[in-house]
């Protein structure tokens, strides 16, 4: 996407959750990585990634950014323009990449700020449609309709039928649409997309992705969050924030864990730095998370903006007195 398009793609989306009242983290724009922005309004956190064409979104992005939302304890999505190189996004449809939610902006907008959800997903080169099954059998049922009259009417089999009243199926958007003209009844229920993107529990590392600590300080911090017992970690590929790290959870433990949001630089005089910064602390304070910056050098500043500042030797240090305790 080039830079004049994306702006205003970005700002499109910006406007659009600033109208719902959400709270806006700095953009990461044009850095590459597996988010754009991160919002929030009350309890829904979203994590957006803005792309052009959505299958230009890659296996170790998804990866990187569901691990991310499970980690915040928030929500994935992404927004984009359209499917292949030719075709836009159909607008109040849901696609899916990698598990991860993919509309429009007019969808976001509709859901957001019209609060009219969307009713159909995109599934294997098709759209569907989930059905309130009580009512297609209440329905058909008032009409007078036997399961095997009805399938024949709708032109399906007896089978289907009865997996749609289950509501064990969805129906595509094709027979959905005939069956609420025999009918003259809506049937069809609104896609609840926040549910749809439930917070992940457990993230398998795809085999294609590798990124660990590569330089002497990473190592080393990573040796400080395994001391203190921040083990569940995300070391991203392409971010100003370079590691998230919290302590290992079960399913059945409900308190929230605060997640600690790194950005390392070799030399606190690095020019990224002020950077680093910036996006670690908005970031993490619409997150809620606990910012940390970690540096190569000595520093004479313990925090800027309300970033914790420390140096490696002061990590290290740290580190070894800890050890002493124990």
């Amino acid at each position: 996407m080039i830079a004049d398009e994306y702006q205003q793609f970005y700002r499109g989306v910006a406007q659009i959750l600033e109208k719902s009242h959400f709270d806006l983290s700095t953009p990461l724009l044009g850095c590459g990585g597996c988010f754009d922005l991160v919002a929030k309004k009350q309890t829904i956190l979203l994590l957006l990634k803005l792309v052009t064409n959505i299958d230009s979104f890659r296996e170790e992005q998804a990866f990187e950014l569901r691990k991310l939302a499970s980690m915040l304890d928030g929500f994935p999505l992404i927004i984009g323009k359209r499917i292949r190189s030719t075709t836009d996004i159909e607008n109040s449809i849901v696609y899916t990449r990698y598990q991860i939610p993919a509309v429009s902006l007019e969808t976001l907008y509709n859901l957001l700020v019209n609060h009219l959800p969307p009713l159909i997903y995109a599934h294997r080169g098709g759209f569907k449609v989930k059905f309130d099954g009580h009512l297609l059998k209440e329905k058909r049922l008032e009409k007078n309709y036997s399961m095997g009259d009805f399938a024949r009417e709708v032109g399906i089999s007896k089978r289907a039928i009865y997996e749609y009243e289950r509501s064990t199926v969805d129906v595509s958007l094709e027979t959905a649409m005939r069956i609420e003209e025999l009918l003259d009844e809506p049937l069809t229920l609104a896609i609840n997309l926040f549910e749809g993107m439930k917070r992940i529990g457990s993230v398998t590392t795809p085999s294609s992705f590798s990124s660990v600590p590569k330089s002497d300080i990473e190592r080393e911090v990573k040796k400080h969050f395994d001391a203190i017992g921040l083990k569940d970690q995300l070391w991203t590929k392409k971010l100003p924030i370079r590691v998230l790290a919290k302590t290992l959870i079960t399913q059945h433990e409900k308190d929230k864990i605060p997640t600690t949001i790194t950005g390392i630089a070799e030399e606190s005089s690095k020019d990224d730095i002020a950077k680093k910064i910036q996006i670690t602390y908005s970031v993490s304070r619409v997150a809620e998370a606990d910012p940390l910056i970690i540096v190569g050098s000595e520093t004479p500043k313990t925090n800027i903006d309300g970033v914790p500042i420390m140096s490696i030797d002061e990590l290290i240090k740290k580190k070894k007195d800890k050890k002493s305790e124990n």
